[in-house]
């Protein structure tokens, strides 16, 4: 609840430590805003937030994790576009020093689309392709595999205990690329959450790579192995 917080620490008595921006204005600057009324707007916005953050992630949550991760990052995003916005009418500097704020609204509009993409893309099941030489997982962060690298296939009911994320996502019910293990060692996740048992891929360069997805079922997919491999 850290925007709640947030919305009770800063005060017009200590704002020009605390407030960011505020706080590198020159005295004559400060002079041209009315803190009083802004911090008063300033502080109800941010206990609005983190209260609206938690009851609409948990209720989103309740329907589908992937829609509860978006919201939790586009949203706060988002409302600080407003809260710039609606910030500028509290300030009685010239029109170049109110420009200023739209450039830092844009900017955050454009970083909330990208990010929004990225979700897009991200909360995709990622695809296996069994081709003439190599197998290719295609999507974010895919990978292909020479078809005489892949030593071991097989359907698994459970993953490696996760340490951390090395190089890729993992947000909502989707897991993908690079990750480190409680034992050190370093695993590729393509997993949808929801879709288990898994797909585990053991290659002569000792890759362990689990896979799954609800478009295909692991088992089927040991099949095509099968059949690919004794090609």
């Amino acid at each position: 609840m850290t925007f709640v917080l947030l919305g009770f620490c800063v005060t017009p008595g200590n704002a020009k430590y605390l407030l960011s921006g505020y706080n590198m204005m020159s005295e004559s600057d400060r002079a041209k805003i009315d803190i009083v009324s802004y911090l008063r707007f300033f502080n109800r916005f941010h206990v609005f937030l983190g209260i609206s953050l938690f009851v609409g992630f948990w209720i989103l949550n309740g329907f589908n994790g992937n829609w509860a991760t978006v919201f939790m990052v586009l949203y706060p995003l988002l409302a600080y576009v407003y809260m710039i916005a609606r910030g500028n009418k509290f300030y009685r500097g010239t029109s170049g020093q109110r420009s200023g704020t739209y450039i830092v609204m844009a900017i955050l509009v454009v970083v909330g689309v990208g990010v929004g993409y990225m979700f897009f893309v991200s909360m995709k099941n990622s695809q296996i392709f069994l081709l003439a030489n190599e197998l290719e997982i295609k999507g974010i962060y895919g990978m292909k595999i020479p078809r005489g690298e892949v030593t071991y296939y097989n359907v698994t009911d459970s993953l490696p205990d996760i340490a951390g994320r090395m190089h890729g996502f993992a947000g909502g019910e989707f897991s993908k690329g690079s990750f480190r293990t409680d034992d050190g060692r370093i695993v590729q996740l393509y997993i949808n959450k929801k879709s288990h048992p898994y797909l585990l891929i053991k290659t002569t360069n000792e890759d362990e790579i689990y896979f799954s997805s609800d478009e295909i079922s692991a088992n089927e997919l040991v099949n095509q192995l099968k059949a690919w491999k004794s090609r």
